[in-house]
């Protein structure tokens, strides 16, 4: 199973687990570059990487290609979209950039710049696509999953989950199987796994809201996912969907976790970043965070260092232990979760793309 290990995107890998291949900066004093658009406009969506381009996209109705060296802009795009939350994360493969913007999944060509085809969601769609050999998966708010040729955007097949909730988080996929998290209001919500090559449903599970800025992380054999007002993490059998364990924290828990050398680590709105034992749901570690990571952050894992942001800082701490590496004040509020490519953490700061390394 391919999911084009030149690109970086969100989640590092079609499993979601965050745990991104190489290492970080030891230490950041200052940012390499920092990008903002000639217009006013903000980010909520972490950006993607290939062949030495940064992908990001603002609501200003653009995606910017940038150089990953400097942070110059090469070219843009528009895909509509003109509030961030109605934007994707972006990811590319076989020579296209794919995203989800005014309700409508696009595969832009990198080598003209133009929109190759655009497949209608529904006009409220924000689930990120995957790409996984030939074909995107992708979301829509009004409760459906869609399967589209890559390549051509003929559609292979359509489904409308029978729990009736929206989708609204990111595609996660297996070999065989393509999950996603819905929500019916901020408290309610089902983790559903559906057969990849059909879209039938293979399970369903009560797991609690799951909004646009997260997606069920798989490692192994197990699903873990975040459940929003509910206030607790999941871990789920990938099979059968049955739960496997539960932990329970004081606050919201939005965005993904991410998973690693057996830890699975995650933030929410009580302000703390949590180290469980992916296999028993036992706490390692956890530390107070200044401020509350907003809403569309999640944590990253990289050579053994966990990075994220919360308020306008940057932090990264050790995976074992959680003693904190360095921290980099940020000029906004920290918005996506962290890429790390090359030694560099890439991170979107409300108004701005920066980089650190």
């Amino acid at each position: 199973m391919s999911d084009s290990s030149r690109s970086v995107f969100f989640g590092a890998n079609a499993a979601r687990t965050g745990h991104f291949e190489g290492t970080g900066p030891l230490v950041v004093k200052r940012a390499r570059w920092k990008f903002k658009p000639g217009t006013l406009a903000t980010t909520r969506n972490t950006p993607a990487i290939h062949d030495g381009v940064l992908f990001a996209n603002f609501d200003n109705d653009k995606l910017y290609a940038l150089d990953l060296a400097k942070g110059k802009e090469l070219w843009s795009v528009r895909v509509g979209g003109r509030v961030s939350e109605s934007i994707s994360n972006p990811m590319v493969a076989h020579g296209l950039l794919f995203v989800v913007g005014g309700g409508q999944c696009h595969a832009v060509d990198l080598g003209t710049h133009a929109i190759r085809w655009s497949v209608s969601c529904d006009s409220e769609a924000t689930s990120s696509p995957i790409v996984v050999d030939d074909d995107v998966y992708v979301g829509t708010r009004l409760g459906g999953v869609v399967a589209i040729d890559a390549r051509t955007g003929v559609e292979r097949w359509r489904v409308q989950l029978r729990c009736g909730e929206s989708v609204g988080s990111a595609v996660s996929v297996t070999r065989d199987q393509v999950v996603v998290g819905t929500r019916r209001d901020f408290v309610e919500g089902h983790i559903v796994a559906l057969d990849r090559a059909t879209g039938g449903e293979r399970w369903s599970a009560k797991a609690g809201a799951m909004a646009n800025g997260g997606a069920p992380a798989i490692e192994g054999n197990t699903v873990y996912a975040l459940s929003g007002l509910g206030k607790c993490l999941r871990a789920l059998d990938l099979a059968s969907g049955k739960e496997r364990w539960l932990y329970e924290t004081g606050g919201a828990l939005w965005g993904t976790p991410a998973v690693a050398d057996g830890v699975v680590c995650f933030s929410g709105y009580h302000g703390i970043l949590h180290a469980l034992d992916q296999d028993t749901g036992k706490e390692i570690w956890s530390v107070a965070l200044d401020k509350p990571p907003k809403d569309t952050v999640s944590p990253t894992i990289a050579g053994g260092v966990v990075y994220m942001g919360a308020g306008n800082v940057v932090h990264a701490w050790t995976l074992r232990e959680g003693t904190e590496r360095w921290r980099w004040k940020a000029p906004y509020r920290v918005s996506t979760a962290p890429l790390v490519a090359d030694g560099t953490v890439y991170v979107g700061c409300d108004r701005a793309i920066v980089a650190l390394g």
